[in-house]
């Protein structure tokens, strides 16, 4: 996980003087806040990634016919996941809350929907639809938590 979304969660939980799923959702959106500068920051970054991505799933499917995971694309959306589902454990930990879902499928779920909107933004900058996007994702995510016992 990046050290400055941990930071960002981090800070934010010191400063709550309430838990559940309510902090979860200020925690949530720390994280989310403190990933979308570091996009922003690098945006041919970003594309060179997804070019990447791209050219590796080109030469899959170009290559053999049947639907067969490629591994290069398939171990870094993997590390994706794993990072997310840091991410998200962290948060519920630190809001006192438990995941209603496995969290590896959670994590799957929030990469999806952070690799289409980073996308989406690389190619109409239109940072209001990105915020709303983003806000929609932390109460989405939070409608899959509870309260912790």
């Amino acid at each position: 996980m990046h050290p400055t979304i941990c930071e960002a969660v981090e800070k934010a939980a010191a400063s709550l003087d309430f838990a559940g799923v309510r902090a979860l959702r200020v925690l949530l959106h720390a994280g989310v806040s403190a990933y979308w500068p570091e996009v922003k920051a690098a945006p041919t970054k970003q594309v060179r990634a997804y070019e990447n991505t791209v050219r590796s799933l080109r030469e899959r499917w170009d290559g053999a016919p049947g639907c067969v995971p490629d591994c290069a694309a398939s171990v870094t959306f993997r590390e994706m996941d794993a990072d997310i589902a840091t991410f998200l454990d962290l948060c519920a930990a630190r809001s006192n809350t438990q995941w209603l879902e496995p969290v590896e499928a959670i994590a799957v779920y929030t990469v999806s929907v952070l690799q289409g909107t980073v996308l989406r933004w690389l190619a109409d900058c239109d940072d209001e639809t990105l915020l709303v996007v983003l806000d929609d994702l932390v109460s989405g995510l939070a409608t899959r938590a509870a309260d912790a016992n």
